[in-house]
């Protein structure tokens, strides 16, 4: 793309408000150095260094939307404990709205990684995956409905941890449909159907599998171009089917089966978020006027930026523009 070209899309994105809604994560790393084992058992000793948390799961999309510039909602549920108040003061510092119901039936969910140089050596989890309670999905479907007519575009950001339940989904759905905003779905295989009819979905190879039925492992073979021909037929939606050092395979009503080749090669850190910053470069990029291959290129080169950092983390404007300057680009 030329990047005269890709500047005009990228400095529209601080132009929109985008509403995100799934399940916000508290990441927390804890970081050192190992320099000898556990003489009580035979495992590694970390000597910690430094530590840090920000808010991971669909909090990693909204600070990712937040970052590019857009003015970013997150519609989610918290547990009533000490990490939900963590949550709300990561999302005051990454730039975003939380608007989160409390559903005491749940701890928030929470992970830890510990990490010596850039190898993760342990992660542990605390989390509680069953459906919301009614009253905290009745709040979550509040803020939604109530998120208001600024909104120009939804992201379901769904890591299966309850928030997402079929009431929020038909909520979500309407709601897109009343407003005739573009709705972008990250959802998992067993929440895909809710979401039929959404502008766009972008699972990776394993997921995209799982939607259809077939071996995740790919062990049938069946190529990019039949995965996400069949996607786009059976969601009736359009398919960003993204391919990791590939890039991605498009398919939508004006681009009939389309590689984008990944242009932008980097040393590979922590493929952590790079699917949010995915979907989020994505529809800002539709939502800015580009067109479905302009949004995959911009969205391949935000992916290799994310997965050379330790971290789910966020990408910039900036950092997207000099790293689409790094590039040949057509005249």
């Amino acid at each position: 793309m030329n990047i005269d070209r890709a500047k005009e899309i990228i400095n529209q994105f601080s132009s929109k408000k985008i509403l995100v809604v799934g399940d916000v994560v508290l990441d927390q790393y804890i970081r050192g150095t190992v320099e000898r084992i556990n003489p009580e058992a035979p495992v590694p000793i970390l000597h910690a260094h430094h530590e840090s948390e920000q808010s991971g799961g669909a909090g990693n999309t909204a600070k990712n939307a937040a970052a590019l510039g857009a003015t970013t909602m997150l519609v989610s549920a918290v547990g009533s404990d000490a990490t939900a108040e963590k949550i709300k003061v990561a999302a005051q510092t990454e730039g975003y709205q939380g608007q989160f119901s409390t559903d005491p039936s749940r701890p928030t969910t929470r992970k830890i990684r510990y990490i010596a140089a850039s190898q993760q050596m342990l992660r542990v989890d605390y989390e509680e995956t069953h459906p919301l309670e009614a009253l905290a999905e009745a709040e979550v479907i509040a803020a939604i409905q109530s998120a208001g007519d600024a909104i120009a575009g939804i992201i379901v950001s769904d890591y299966d941890k309850g928030v997402i339940t079929a009431n929020v989904a038909r909520a979500i759905c309407a709601m897109a449909k009343a407003k005739n905003i573009p709705l972008a779905v990250d959802a998992k295989p067993a929440h895909a159907a809710w979401f039929t009819g959404a502008t766009f979905i972008s699972p990776n190879l394993k997921e995209a599998r799982a939607f259809l039925g077939l071996d995740p492992y790919g062990h049938d073979k069946t190529d990019w171009q039949s995965l996400a021909t069949q996607l786009h037929k059976k969601m009736q939606t359009g398919v960003y089917l993204t391919l990791s050092a590939d890039g991605m395979y498009v398919v939508t009503t004006d681009t009939i089966g389309q590689h984008v080749p990944q242009l932008h090669h980097v040393e590979v850190t922590d493929t952590s978020g790079a699917g949010d910053t995915a979907t989020v470069v994505l529809l800002l990029s539709l939502l800015c006027g580009a067109t479905s291959v302009e949004a995959a290129e911009l969205a391949n080169v935000a992916g290799a930026i994310v997965v050379s950092k330790l971290g789910a983390v966020g990408v910039t404007s900036t950092e997207l523009i000099t790293a689409l300057s790094s590039l040949p680009t057509k005249e």
